[in-house]
């Protein structure tokens, strides 16, 4: 069975593949002109879905490459504080064993005392360092200082710049060694009375109140030389009715317990660490709180609170003071204090180092993505010029055959 060409089909099939040598010429004019082979996705979805995937973690990187040169820069100023703290303990440890010449009087002590007291306003100052416009011991409360000086003794500052009173250190009780741990749950209906203290022991009056009759009364007595811990710390305001699990009685002694903190939510801010992502799923801190610095253990497992010593110092140089204990018990713990700096430095100094070797790692992570992405989107002008100069060829040819080969109408003759 024969096929009839018409003059309407030759017409057809030859416009059809024209428009395709214009959308291919087209095409090639586009990428020739971006340098790019794909300049929307539909002209290669799994090319185009590729390339946004690598312009991301480039983008990525390159913000985590901000982020680490940030912190390095923190991280900088950090250690100019360190060794700027480390040169007040110095002079104040070379003050103390001056302080410990049998020859020195009463004016001589007095002298000494006049310079720590001024750098012990010299540690607050460095210990309020900023860094572009952020408090670098501060922890979270970087925008407010977090040190103040208050007639003489350092304190931390609240967000005001008022000073904060903080517990001390003290004892604590063990209440596993007694019954009252168990007895004062709430369903038991229990209260405590009373707590006194005489000698070295402490009594706790408490008071039954599910009877109908008077309450029933008990006493528990904790020997104050073989207390344990609290649970949970003895460090925020509610700590004693959470311990307890009831309200204390009208008649409870404060004097009996530590003080608490005035401003705890900005001592716990202080005390918090400031974290930043330097990598994929790579989060570390690089800060240093005041409270690292301030209170610590030295090597022999002592709790030291910097503030209490410096107040203890100017306490010993005072007539009639403790002289001995300069020489003995504070040039210790001030030893202590600057060792504790030197660790603090050298932990600094590790956290440049990562720093350094994160910010080495996206580089060579950006490099090698950057060169799959060239591969991925970007021509060979030398092939796609190639092929342009082919496809015109084509075109041209096509134009030409036409005008042999499509049927002549009335108009080609007018």
């Amino acid at each position: 069975m024969s096929s009839r060409i018409t003059s309407n089909m030759l017409s057809s099939n030859y416009l059809r593949n024209m428009k395709r040598n214009m959308n291919n010429m087209q095409t090639l004019q586009n990428q020739l002109a971006s340098g790019k082979e794909i300049n929307k996705a539909s002209d290669n979805p799994y090319k185009a879905s590729r390339s946004m995937q690598l312009h991301s973690e480039i983008s990525y990187n390159t913000q985590y490459n901000e982020n680490i040169k940030d912190t390095s820069n923190w991280l900088d100023t950090t250690d100019t504080a360190l060794s700027q703290m480390g040169n007040i303990f110095g002079r104040i440890e070379t003050l103390l064993v001056n302080a410990g010449n049998g020859t020195y009087g009463d004016d001589e002590k007095s002298a000494i005392k006049d310079e720590i007291k001024e750098k012990i306003n010299e540690l607050s100052q460095v210990l309020n360092t900023s860094f572009d416009g952020s408090y670098i011991f501060g922890g979270t409360k970087t925008n407010s200082k977090p040190t103040t000086v208050v007639d003489g003794v350092l304190k931390y500052a609240d967000k005001n710049g008022n000073g904060i009173t903080k517990t001390s250190t003290g004892m604590s009780i063990d209440l596993s060694t007694s019954p009252i741990e168990s007895s004062l749950i709430p369903s038991n209906n229990m209260k405590i009375e009373e707590i006194n203290k005489t000698g070295n022991n402490v009594t706790i009056t408490i008071k039954d109140y599910t009877t109908a009759t008077a309450p029933t009364t008990s006493t528990t007595t904790v020997d104050l030389t073989k207390v344990g811990t609290v649970t949970p710390p003895a460090t925020k305001p509610e700590t004693l009715e959470s311990l307890f699990a009831t309200a204390l009685a009208p008649n409870f002694n404060s004097n009996d317990v530590n003080k608490v903190v005035t401003s705890y939510s900005s001592f716990d801010q202080i005390n918090s660490d400031l974290n930043v992502d330097i990598s994929e799923g790579v989060k570390t801190v690089y800060n240093k709180n005041a409270v690292d610095i301030l209170e610590f253990k030295d090597k022999n497992g002592k709790s030291i609170n910097v503030s209490d010593l410096l107040s203890n110092i100017i306490d010993h140089l005072n007539a009639g003071g403790d002289s001995k204990s300069l020489i003995t018990t504070d040039l210790a713990d001030i030893q202590s204090v600057t060792a504790n700096l030197l660790q603090k430095r050298s932990e600094v100094g590790t956290m440049q180092n990562r720093m350094d070797s994160a910010q080495a790692n996206n580089e060579t992570q950006n490099y090698n993505m950057t060169d799959i992405l060239s591969k991925t989107e970007d021509i060979d002008f030398a092939d796609k010029t190639m092929e342009y100069s082919i496809m015109q060829t084509v075109y041209t040819a096509a134009l030409q055959t036409s005008a042999k080969v499509l049927p002549m109408t009335i108009l080609s003759y007018l």
